[in-house]
């Protein structure tokens, strides 16, 4: 199912980081329904010129990409309909 009126926002700012799946973890809103996001540790580090360490600020850089991984989400979305998506480098 593609979701053509995607309407989604992102009024939570929460976000965690899992070190062992190497992942992000968002969520976002359709009206009332939640929209689970996950961002690949990978993704972020190529677009956001990381240097994978051990003292990685991956939330830190989250927030400092977080307009443009907001963005990545939306499209994501209205691309799948899903209520759950995993974003890669290809999404940016």
């Amino acid at each position: 199912m593609v979701a053509s009126h995607a309407m989604i926002g992102f009024p939570n700012s929460m976000r965690s980081f899992d070190e062992d799946a190497g992942i992000i973890r968002f969520s976002g809103y359709d009206g009332v329904k939640e929209i689970r996001f996950v961002l690949e540790a990978p993704a972020l580090e190529q677009f956001a010129k990381l240097d994978r360490s051990p003292d990685t600020d991956y939330l830190g850089a989250f927030d400092s990409f977080r307009e443009q991984i907001d963005a990545a989400a939306v499209r994501a979305y209205k691309r799948t309909g899903k209520p759950v998506i995993r974003l890669t480098i290809a999404d940016f």
